[in-house]
């Protein structure tokens, strides 16, 4: 998904980076328009173009409609053979991607593991497959890694803290792995928040997107950038304590959310009854089997409960679930009515309660978004052209 965001210094745009910005953002522009737009001289803007042309930036691309003279040619961003590498980590698979510069997946393998295993007998075979992904294009160009973790991550390390899913791994474990297999950018963000920036639809919209899978995860975006908050942890409403004397959570409180609406408590609900994965429980309320849906109703009448808090504080435009058991109809259904009944008129007007893509395709699109901001930021290439120019 492409951004709409207004670029930097539309009026005016003075350095490589800002230029470059501003052809990624419009999908691309004639030298005149360009002219037209920035402001520039005709010869700082050809100097400019010329060193993003140089450096394989941006080139020449189709001829526009003729206007009485020479056709102009468009400028386009010079996304040919870019690609990024991208893992999707969740609690009991993990999915590698290559996909291009939009996110689109070229190609994906998912395999199992478990989270809570060390580190390196984790990541070990994750880093093996991109391996072998990258290596059936030869011509193709990596741009970045990302990496999305079923964790809170510190934005601006890629490091895992305050983790009850992993706590045994080191924090910079993840970087560390990565940068040594990959000298590329590398981003590393909590799983939820990368398929909240994946599911958004422009970057005008507000969106609180849900995660209910092994756990339960929430990213918020609110004009194309996730909020963090001030240490990482802004979403983690499975720990939201909903019920003083309920049963114990992992991370050793008792009454949490997550006790009563993630895949990990139906699991333990449902075990007996012959249902003991998220997959099996999936399947039987595609067949409405009483007692997983039972099961399924309470969880989602607690969850809808807590989440019109969430709701009232943020006031999105769309709630969206998604996870294995957070996609099932429904599941989105109770949700959606015990939060539209829960929150007053002004919150529920024009507010969308629905299910997100299924598996692990919008935290893909997420990374992959992140990796192009960072790697393109206009102060990114401002940054890189200094260093060719330097050596």
């Amino acid at each position: 998904m492409a951004s709409e965001r207004v670029p930097a210094g539309l009026s005016g745009v003075a350095s490589h980076g800002s230029l470059l910005d501003l052809i990624r953002s419009t999908g691309g522009l004639s030298r005149q328009q360009l002219l037209t737009e920035t402001g520039m001289s005709r010869a700082t803007l050809y100097e400019r173009l010329e060193a993003l042309v140089r450096h394989r930036f941006v080139y020449e691309a189709e001829a526009l409609e003729a206007t009485g003279g020479r056709r102009s040619r468009k400028i386009r961003f010079d996304d040919r053979g870019r690609v990024v590498l991208a893992f999707a980590l969740g609690q009991t698979h993990a999915t590698v991607s290559v996909t291009n510069t939009e996110g689109c997946q070229l190609r994906s393998r998912t395999i199992s593991h478990r989270i809570t295993e060390p580190a390196s007998t984790v990541l070990a075979p994750l880093l093996a497959l991109g391996t072998e992904l990258l290596g059936q294009e030869p011509d193709e160009v990596l741009t970045g890694v990302g990496v999305s973790l079923p964790s809170s991550v510190e934005a601006a390390t890629g490091h895992v803290v305050h983790s009850t899913t992993i706590p045994d791994w080191p924090p910079d474990a993840v970087v560390a792995a990565m940068s040594g297999r990959w000298p590329v950018p590398l981003v590393v963000e909590n799983d939820a928040r990368a398929a909240a920036l994946g599911e958004r639809r422009t970057d005008n919209e507000t969106i609180v997107y849900i995660k209910i899978a092994t756990g339960i995860g929430c990213g918020i975006v609110v004009d194309g950038s996730i909020l963090h908050g001030a240490h990482g942890a802004a979403g983690d409403i499975g720990h939201i304590r909903v019920a003083s004397d309920g049963p114990v959570c992992s991370c050793g409180r008792h009454g949490c959310l997550a006790t009563f609406s993630s895949g990990r408590s139906l699991v333990g609900q449902l075990a007996a009854s012959g249902y003991s994965t998220l997959q099996g429980i999936s399947e039987a309320a595609s067949r409405n089997v009483p007692e997983v849906a039972q099961a399924l109703t309470v969880a989602a009448l607690v969850l809808g409960r807590a989440l019109a808090t969430t709701v009232t504080t943020i006031n999105p435009d769309r709630l969206v679930l998604g996870g294995t058991i957070g996609v099932l109809p429904s599941f989105v259904e109770q949700v959606r009515d015990q939060v539209l009944a829960d929150v007053v008129d002004r919150i529920a007007r024009g507010l969308t309660v629905e299910g997100g893509a299924g598996g692990d395709d919008a935290a893909l699109q997420g990374l992959t978004t992140l990796v192009m901001r960072k790697v393109f930021a206009p102060d990114a290439v401002d940054g890189l052209l200094l260093d060719y120019a330097v050596s």
